[in-house]
């Protein structure tokens, strides 16, 4: 434990100290009235001065944030990066999006859509007024086009849901009804983003003039644009609502590295910094007396250990008339592994404290079923594993059946929180007689496609610790991570990511169902009975959950960052300048 001891001192607590500072009440001199002016009595009565509040908004200002990544295209239908898709997010809107809660809530729709009693109909109903930054009207059309552009060949958006349409109908201008052909029950992340109708035709998209000059119906435009320096984006004259944005401007500053944007943050020269980690905890404590705080949330991420049910040369999935993995397909063992790690500890002394111990695949969210953090047990886990027949070998390493109890964990290389954590993970499975060898690779072999032999779609491994974890709908993860038809195969050409082999045939059933209703009170249901179940039957063990974090001044109010990984300014409209 000599490890740990060392990992202990390193522990802290991020914490900001508020002071409030007052000082002695102002006084007025009062002159006698001259001889030929009115005495005080004859004047009309003094009013009382309007009480001004400090935490109230204010028009005007200019906010500047850093980035170490460089959009290159504003285009919604177009961008791939997590930059691009944050910064569209300060012009473009659509019918709904995800609020700091990880809720859904309409944004150019009057309300979140209706749904017929089969499930195939969806109506949104949209709100009236709504001018394009054009100066056009936004309407149905718009929706319309945005669906079509979804579908083209060019088009970089998931077409899931979308290729799921049979008709989408204008009965008015600002009606939607899309009729679908089988029931899609993620259909609220559908039309996250709008496009203008007069964009262009499909076939140029590429070379559309919005891909550089966007048009939109959000709270700010793109007024320059210099490669490698900035963007500046100004009010938006046509917003929609009135006294909005506060701002007269955002400016996208491109930085050389986050360890720029952590010095600019701290002079002033900028006044909030995306991207950055929970390793950055110490370093914003210590700016702390400069002035500089920061907002952070939980993603939906965790990072979290991968346990390989079938064989460690990937040649059999997770069933018992194969062969298993001789170590791991033990429920009893994968039960002691858990107990035996100290979740809060890895959080306390490795995170500062300031993330959540894992312990679900959903989290939050409108679908979250957060679960109790597992019980940390060292009695309990060495008692497991002397009930299986595991026996303590004079190295102190577990042996059974001429088994030694051995096994190599892998991440990606160069990650200094991931590799500080296995060494923790190691001398926590030591202490239970469980050998942990760390054996890490480069993110491009670790995560490797089937066809270049990647370690986790074949199989190839003991365990692998990495971050994952669901959208705001958690359907397509929860499907792709342990329904048994998405372990990849070479007869599936190793499609799905159900990296641990696993098999459960109630996971597959209630997926399955989840999938074809869209009442989301019934689905969430569904998907925390997944959640459970997973957590019973361990193919992954959930370490903590991730963070979204932003540095920012003290003066920058208004901040928030919504789960879905990425979109720091879905609520632009409310930032502000302050003292």
């Amino acid at each position: 434990m000599k490890f740990l001891k060392t990992v202990l001192v390193l522990l802290f607590v991020a914490s900001f100290v508020l002071s409030a500072c007052g000082g002695p009440a102002a006084t007025e001199a009062v002159a006698e009235p001259a001889a030929n002016e009115p005495a005080a009595t004859d004047a009309p009565a003094a009013t009382e001065a309007p009480v001004v509040d400090p935490n109230a908004p204010v028009s005007g200002g200019t906010v500047i944030i850093g980035t170490p990544q460089e959009p290159g295209m504003m285009n919604t239908l177009l961008t791939s990066s997590s930059i691009e898709d944050a910064v569209v997010s300060l012009f473009g809107e659509g019918l709904v999006s995800v609020n700091e809660k990880g809720e859904y809530v309409p944004v150019l729709a009057k309300e979140l859509p209706t749904v017929s009693e089969d499930g195939l109909v969806v109506t949104w109903k949209l709100l009236e007024g709504v001018k394009w930054s054009d100066g056009s009207d936004f309407n149905c059309d718009d929706v319309r086009f945005t669906m079509e552009g979804a579908l083209s060949d060019l088009s970089q958006v998931s077409a899931s849901g979308y290729r799921d349409i049979e008709t989408l109908e204008c009965p008015d201008p600002y009606t939607v009804v899309a009729t679908f052909g089988e029931v899609y029950a993620p259909y609220l992340r559908l039309f996250s983003y709008t496009v203008p109708d007069t964009a262009g035709a499909l076939e140029d998209m590429e070379t559309w003039d919005l891909n550089r000059n966007p048009v939109g119906t959000g709270p700010f435009i793109l007024t320059e644009w210099e490669p490698g320096d900035h963007l500046t984006f100004s009010r938006n004259p046509l917003y929609r609502e009135e006294g909005k944005p506060y701002l007269d401007s955002v400016i996208i500053k491109i930085l050389p590295s986050r360890e720029v944007g952590m010095q600019l943050l701290g002079t002033g020269e900028i006044h909030a910094l995306w991207d950055l980690t929970e390793a950055n905890f110490p370093e914003l404590e210590q700016l702390s007396s400069q002035g500089v705080s920061f907002v952070s949330t939980v993603t939906g991420e965790n990072e979290l250990l991968s346990l390989n049910l079938g064989a460690s040369d990937g040649t059999a999935p997770a069933d018992p008339a194969t062969a298993p993995h001789p170590i791991l397909f033990d429920l009893s063992v994968r039960q002691a592994m858990q107990l035996a790690i100290n979740k809060q500890q890895i959080v306390d002394t490795l995170l500062y404290g300031n993330v959540k111990a894992g312990n679900s695949a959903v989290p939050v969210g409108t679908f979250g079923c957060p679960q109790p953090v597992s019980e940390f047990s060292l009695e309990k886990a060495n008692a497991l594993l002397d009930e299986a027949g595991w026996v303590v070998g004079a190295d102190g390493i577990r042996e059974k059946d001429g088994v030694r109890m051995s096994l190599k964990i892998a991440t990606t290389t160069g990650n200094q929180l991931r590799e500080q954590t296995e060494q923790v993970l190691a001398e926590m499975l030591k202490a239970a007689g469980i050998e942990l060898v760390i054996e890490n690779v480069p993110s491009d072999v670790l995560f490797a496609s089937w066809e270049s032999d990647g370690m986790r779609d074949h199989g190839t491994y003991d365990l692998v610790m990495y971050t994952t974890g669901p959208s705001t709908d958690p359907d397509s993860h929860l499907y792709s991570s342990f329904h048994s038809s998405q372990i990849p195969t070479a007869d599936n050409e190793g499609s799905g990511a159900n990296f641990a082999r696993y098999i459960n045939a109630d996971v597959d059933a209630w997926l399955d169902e989840a999938a074809t209703i869209t009442d989301t009170a019934k689905r969430k249901e569904l998907y925390c009975q997944v959640v459970e179940q997973i957590n019973t039957d361990l193919p992954r063990i959930y370490l903590y959950e991730r963070l979204s974090i932003m540095g920012h001044r003290n003066e920058f109010h208004g901040l928030k960052i919504s789960p879905t990984f990425v979109d720091f300014a879905w609520d632009s409209a409310n930032w502000w300048m302050g003292q």
